[in-house]
């Protein structure tokens, strides 16, 4: 028998009773810290820079195109949107950006 359109739904975490579905729905929103590789994926798909889809987490961020302040300026307003965190002046040294090893590390440690 089809189903129809006004009956009532249950959502398929509500079935296993109010234990569970808040604890996996307050996960869901906590921002998550970015692996190296998620951090390329993101900052190729953002347009924020443009890496070559074998770019080593370990590559140099300044020689793909960091180098001028508009693309830095870019990228903190962009982590702060996507990731919610806020990076400083004091964050922003060539050592804690250089990498995405160093960029992801530098999310993941203001990420509450």
């Amino acid at each position: 028998m089809a189903r129809e359109l006004w009956e009532p739904f249950t959502f398929p975490l509500d079935e296993f009773g109010e234990l569970i579905a808040p604890f996996v729905r307050m996960e869901l929103s906590k921002p998550l810290s970015p692996s190296p590789t998620d951090l390329i994926d993101w900052l190729n798909a953002e347009g924020l820079l443009e890496l070559d889809w074998d770019f080593p987490d370990d590559g140099d961020l300044f020689a793909a195109g960091l180098s001028s302040s508009p693309v830095m300026q870019a990228i903190v307003l962009a982590v702060e949107d996507h990731f919610g965190v806020e990076l400083t002046p004091a964050d922003l040294t060539r050592v804690n950006v250089a990498t995405p090893k160093t960029l992801a590390a530098l999310i993941a440690s203001k990420i509450p």
